[in-house]
C-alpha cells in the first residue's frame, strides 16, 4: 500500500455502500488504505478504536459519535475529517474544536451535494402547488365529475406569483433561488446577514421578515434547528400569511411554533407542505393535520436518499482525490474557532506539500 493514505470510516453501518457506486470503491481504492465494512461507532471500545489509530483521514458520516479531545488523542496521525454530511465539526466539543484547531486538522463537508435534492423538491413543490395540484386532485377523486377550474382555482399557475423565502442565506436556500430563476416568479428574501446586492445575485429582493409573510403566496423555511430558532414563526407571523397562501417547510419543525401552526392549518385559511414536524416526526396518528385537503406532510424526503446518496458519495471521493494530488479542496470547512480553512486553501497547504499528507 506504499504510497496510498491511511482512511478510517465512522458513520451508520452500511451507509458507505448506499453513498459509493462500484466505479467510485474503485477510484478510492487506487489512493488509499482502507477496510470496508468497519465503520466505527462506538469510540469507548478499545478494540473499535484501534482501527483509526494509524489512519490519516477520517471518513465521518451521519451516526458518528460525539469526538472528544480524547477521541482525537486515539488518532495522533489524523490531518483531516471528510465528512459525508453537511458538517464535519456538528458533533466535535468546544475541546475538541480547541484540539482540532491546534493539531491543523482541517475538514471538508458535503452540503453542497446534500443541499440541491432539498432545492429539488422545494422548486417541484412550488411549480405543483402554484397549480392547485393536491386540492384539485382531491377535489376531483372526491367529486368525481368535471371540475370548474377557473371558478375552484382562479389563481393558479406561476406567472407573477411571489415566493419568499425564509433564511435566505444557508446553501439550500441559495440553490433554491437558483432554481427559481428561469421562472416567472417573484422572490422576496430575508436573512439577518442577507445585503441587497446578495439578494439580487440569486434574482431576489431583499425585504423584513415581516412582509416575506405578509406579501408571498409561498413562503419557503430554510432555517437550521437551532435552540435559538425554536417557535420563531409563530402566531402573529402565520397570521400576516394572505389567505390561501403556502407555507413550505423542509428545514426543521422546531422552527414553527406546533400549536400556532396547527390553528391555522385547522382553520383552512392557509395551506402548508412539511416535510418536517414538531414535536414529534411524524406527528401523533390522532393529529388533526392528518388527511386535510389544505396539508400535505411528506416523511423527511426532502434531502438525498436513493440515487441522490451518489452525489454525496461522488463529492467525498472527489475531496480524497484532491487530497492526493494536493490539489485545491472543492468544500473545505471552517472551525468554528477559526483556521487557515478559507476557499482558496488547498491540499498542499493543509497537509505541508506532500502527497498523501503528513502533516
Amino acid at each position: 500500500m506504499a504510497g496510498k493514505f491511511k482512511i478510517g470510516i465512522s458513520m451508520k453501518r452500511g451507509l458507505p455502500e448506499m453513498l459509493l457506486t462500484d466505479d467510485m470503491w474503485a477510484r478510492l481504492r487506487a489512493i488509499a488504505d482502507f477496510t470496508q465494512h468497519q465503520e466505527v461507532l462506538d469510540y469507548a471500545n478499545p478494540v473499535e478504536m484501534a482501527r483509526l489509530h494509524d489512519i490519516d483521514y477520517l471518513w465521518y458520516g451521519w451516526d458518528a459519535p460525539e469526538v472528544t479531545p480524547e477521541v482525537l488523542a486515539a488518532m495522533p496521525h489524523l490531518k483531516g475529517i471528510v465528512a459525508s454530511q453537511g458538517s464535519a465539526y456538528v458533533k466535535f466539543t468546544t475541546e475538541a474544536l480547541r484540539v482540532a484547531k491546534r493539531r491543523g486538522i482541517f475538514a471538508t463537508n458535503v452540503q453542497a451535494a446534500n443541499s440541491l435534492p432539498v432545492a429539488e423538491y422545494c422548486l417541484g413543490v412550488t411549480l405543483l402547488e402554484s397549480k392547485y395540484y393536491t386540492l384539485s386532485q382531491r377535489q376531483y377523486e372526491r367529486e368525481r365529475k368535471p371540475v370548474d377550474r377557473e371558478q375552484s382555482f382562479p389563481d393558479a399557475g406561476t406567472y407573477g406569483k411571489t415566493v419568499g423565502i425564509i433564511t435566505a442565506t444557508s446553501q439550500i436556500a441559495r440553490d433554491f433561488m437558483t432554481l427559481l430563476k428561469p421562472f416567472d416568479f417573484k422572490v422576496i428574501a430575508w436573512s439577518r446577514h442577507l445585503s441587497d446586492e446578495m439578494a439580487a445575485a440569486y434574482g431576489a429582493t431583499k425585504v423584513s421578515f415581516d412582509d416575506v409573510f405578509r406579501y408571498s403566496d409561498i413562503v419557503s423555511v430554510h432555517t437550521p434547528g437551532i435552540e435559538q430558532a425554536k417557535g420563531m414563526i409563530g402566531a402573529r407571523e402565520l397570521g400576516l400569511m394572505k389567505d390561501g397562501a403556502l407555507l413550505m417547510n423542509s428545514a426543521r419543525g422546531i422552527v414553527i411554533d406546533p400549536d400556532a401552526l396547527e390553528r391555522e392549518l385547522v382553520s383552512g385559511r392557509i395551506r402548508a407542505v412539511l416535510d418536517v414536524t414538531y414535536p414529534t416526526e411524524p406527528l401523533p396518528p390522532d393529529s388533526p393535520l392528518w388527511n386535510r385537503d389544505n396539508v400535505i406532510i411528506t416523511p423527511h424526503i426532502a434531502g438525498s436518499m436513493g440515487v441522490d446518496l451518489n452525489r454525496i458519495g461522488e463529492s467525498v471521493v472527489r475531496e480524497f482525490e484532491h487530497i492526493a494530488a494536493g490539489e485545491p479542496l472543492d468544500h473545505p470547512e471552517e472551525n468554528p474557532l477559526g483556521d487557515a480553512n478559507h476557499p482558496d486553501a488547498t491540499a498542499a497547504d493543509i497537509t505541508g506539500g506532500v502527497k498523501g499528507g503528513t502533516r
